[in-house]
C-alpha cells in the first residue's frame, strides 16, 4: 500500500474535521507512512519492561482476530511540501504523540527481518520494505540510543526460539491485524493540548513543552541549520523540566502579571497563558512596538559575528541581548537564548528549583552576596503559607534584578524580604489570594495605603525605589509571635554605605 493510501489518502474507517483528520491504520500502514520524530520531542525512554509488555499483549491478542495499540497524534510538517530530496512522494508528518511505539514497531520489526528466512517470500519481503522506510532520529543525548540497542538485542534475544510457524503467525498478525488510531492535527498547539489530554497513563506535558514546539517551529522558519536547532534541543534538555516549568510558572509569568496589576489566576501557568511567551517573529517589523527589540538583536548579533574569534579567546567581553522580562519575546532562536538567561540569572540568585527546603542550604545558596539572607530564609518555618511567601520574595527579586542587574542587590534583597514577610507578620494564616492582594497592594490588613512594589519597580530608573524604602512597619509584639528566624529578619541586614547615608 502506497504512502498517499496511508495517510493522506482515507479509508472507510476515517472521519475528518476541520481541525484534525482521523483514522484507523495497521501497523504496516504506519511504517509506511512519511512519519518524522521532530528535534522537540524527548528522547526514547522505553525499558525492556515496555518492550516485553508490548509483545506480550501483542500474543495475548492473537486469538480475537485484532488488537488495537493506542493512539498516533501527528501534526504536518509544511517545511516538507516541497522536499525534493525526500523519498516519499506526500509531505512528512511529525509526531507528536506515539515516538516511543513507533520506534519500538521499528526495533521488531528489525528483529523480526533477522528471521525472515524461516518466513515465506511475500511476507519477508513486506518486513524489508517497511525497514527501508523507518528513519531513526539522530540525538545527542546517548539516552535514545543506549535504549534503542538494548530493547534490538532484547527482541532478538526473546524471538530466537521461536518456531517458523509461531514467527509467521506473529509477523503476519503485528502487521496486517494490530493497528493505532491516528488523528492528524493541522495546529500544532491543538496537537499538543490533545496529547495533554488523552495522555493518562504518562506524566501531562507542561505549558513549556508547547513554548518549545513552537519557538523551535519558528526557529526552523528562520534559521535553517540543523545543527543550530539540535543545540538549542541539547541545551534544553540538559535542564531538568522541573527547573524550566518553576521558572515560567513561579517566576515569570506571576511578575509579568502583577507588574500589570494583574493577579496570578487560581490554576496558576497554564497551556492558556502560553501566547504571553509569544510574539515578534521577524516579518514584524513594521509594527513600532517590536522594533526595539529587533533592533537590539541585530546589534548583538553584528558584534558577536564580527568578534567570534576574540569571544572565544576571552579578548573581549561577552555581548548579551538586553533581555527583559516585561517586554515582548523574539520567537525562534532568541526564546531559547531568553531562557538560559533567567536560567542562569534564578541560579545565581538562589531562587531556581533547586532551592527548596529539602536541597540544603548548599543547593540554594546563590551568589555570595546574598548568602546572609538566603540562610535565613532557609531556617524560616515550613509551611505553605511561608512556601508561598517565599515564592512572592523570590518574584520581587527576580523583578529588581531584571530591572536592574546586580547593583546594590544584597541591600535591595534584605528590604524586598522584608516588604514580602509583611504578610506572616500580619496574617496568622496566608493562602494565595493573599499573596495576590499583598503583590497588588491591596491588602488592607498589611498595606496603609496602595502600593503595588512591582509596578514601581517597573517603571523606576534607579534602585533607589527599593534601596530607600523606609524601613517596614513591624511592632515588637508582633514578632514576639514569631519563631527566632523572623526576629533576624526584621533586625539583621547589611550595613553599608548607601544604608548609612539614606537612614534606612
Amino acid at each position: 500500500m502506497s504512502t498517499s493510501q496511508t495517510v493522506i489518502d482515507r479509508s472507510a474507517t476515517q472521519a475528518e474535521h476541520k481541525q484534525f483528520r482521523a483514522n484507523v491504520q495497521s501497523v504496516e500502514d504506519i511504517l509506511t507512512a512519511n512519519l518524522r520524530i521532530p528535534a522537540y520531542q524527548r528522547p526514547y525512554t522505553w525499558t525492556l519492561k515496555n518492550v516485553d509488555q508490548l509483545v506480550s499483549d501483542i500474543q495475548h491478542f492473537r486469538s480475537s482476530g485484532h488488537y488495537r495499540l493506542g493512539t498516533f497524534i501527528l501534526n504536518p510538517d509544511p517545511s516538507s511540501e516541497h522536499n525534493p530530496d525526500s523519498k516519499h512522494s506526500a509531505p512528512a508528518l511529525d509526531i507528536v504523540d506515539g515516538q516511543q511505539r513507533y520506534l519500538t514497531f521499528g526495533l521488531i520489526i528489525l528483529a523480526l527481518s533477522a528471521r525472515s528466512h524461516h518466513l515465506d517470500k511475500e511476507l519477508a519481503q513486506s518486513l524489508q520494505s517497511r525497514i527501508e522506510n523507518i528513519e531513526l532520529p539522530i540525538r545527542d543525548d546517548g539516552q535514545s540510543e543506549t535504549n534503542l540497542r538494548q530493547n534490538f538485542v532484547h527482541l532478538q534475544q526473546l524471538i530466537s526460539d521461536w518456531s517458523p510457524q509461531e514467527l509467521s503467525d506473529f509477523t503476519e498478525f503485528f502487521l496486517k491485524e494490530c493497528s493505532v488510531v491516528v488523528l492528524e492535527v493541522y495546529d500544532l498547539d491543538a496537537a499538543f493540548q490533545l496529547f495533554d489530554s488523552q495522555n493518562t497513563r504518562g506524566k501531562a506535558l507542561y505549558p513549556t513543552d508547547l513554548l518549545k514546539a513552537y519557538h523551535l517551529r519558528e526557529f526552523s522558519r528562520t534559521n535553517p541549520s540543523r545543527d543550530a536547532m539540535l543545540e538549542a534541543v541539547r541545551q534544553w534538555d540538559a535542564i531538568e523540566p522541573e527547573e524550566i516549568e518553576h521558572l515560567f510558572a513561579a517566576v515569570l509569568f506571576p511578575i509579568k502579571q502583577w507588574s500589570t496589576h494583574m493577579p496570578v489566576p487560581p490554576g496558576g501557568f497554564t497551556s492558556e497563558h502560553v501566547d504571553l511567551f509569544k510574539g515578534i517573529r521577524e516579518s514584524d517589523d513594521q509594527y513600532r512596538w517590536a522594533q526595539a527589540a529587533l533592533m537590539a538583536k541585530a546589534t548583538v548579533d553584528r558584534y558577536r559575528a564580527e568578534n567570534d574569534t576574540l569571544r572565544r579567546y576571552g579578548v573581549v567581553k561577552e555581548f548579551e541581548f538586553p533581555f527583559q522580562i516585561l517586554q515582548p519575546v523574539l520567537d525562534g532562536e532568541m526564546f531559547f537564548r531568553m531562557v538560559h538567561h533567567y536560567i542562569a540569572e534564578t541560579r545565581r540568585a538562589g531562587i531556581h528549583r533547586g532551592a527548596t527546603k529539602d536541597s540544603g542550604p548548599e543547593e540554594s545558596a546563590g551568589a555570595q552576596e546574598l548568602q546572609d539572607l538566603l540562610g535565613v530564609l532557609h531556617d524560616l518555618p515550613d509551611g505553605t503559607g511561608n512556601r508561598y511567601i517565599r515564592e512572592l520574595f523570590d518574584c520581587l527579586l527576580m523583578a529588581y534584578i531584571d530591572r536592574f542587574g546586580w547593583h546594590k542587590t544584597n541591600h535591595a534583597a534584605w528590604k524586598l524580604a522584608k516588604y514580602a514577610y509583611l504578610l506572616r507578620v500580619k496574617l496568622e494564616r496566608v493562602n494565595m489570594q493573599s499573596i495576590n492582594n499583598h503583590a497588588l497592594g491591596t491588602h488592607q490588613r498589611v498595606q496603609k495605603e496602595y502600593e503595588n512594589l512591582f509596578a514601581k519597580i517597573a517603571l523606576a530608573q534607579t534602585p533607589d525605589v527599593v534601596v530607600t524604602r523606609p524601613p517596614e512597619d513591624v511592632e515588637a509584639d508582633e514578632l514576639q509571635k514569631l519563631a527566632e528566624p523572623f526576629h533576624r529578619l526584621y533586625s539583621d541586614g547589611p550595613v553599608s554605605d548607601v544604608a548609612k547615608e539614606t537612614g534606612t
